[in-house]
């Protein structure tokens, strides 16, 4: 866990992921921790019928 915690951190302070950003975690088979920005997504409320 503290190795995602560490990446993560890099990331932000790094300006590569930023606040309302979505990071997308990946850790390979080797154990390597990737983390990239994924794409926004816009919530859309479900209506009942």
């Amino acid at each position: 866990m503290r190795l995602l915690e560490d990446s993560l951190a890099e990331e932000i302070l790094a300006g590569k992921v930023g606040e309302g950003d979505t990071a997308v975690v990946d850790v390979g088979e080797d154990g390597q921790i990737t983390v990239s920005k994924g794409e926004k997504r816009e919530l859309v409320p479900q209506v009942a019928e």
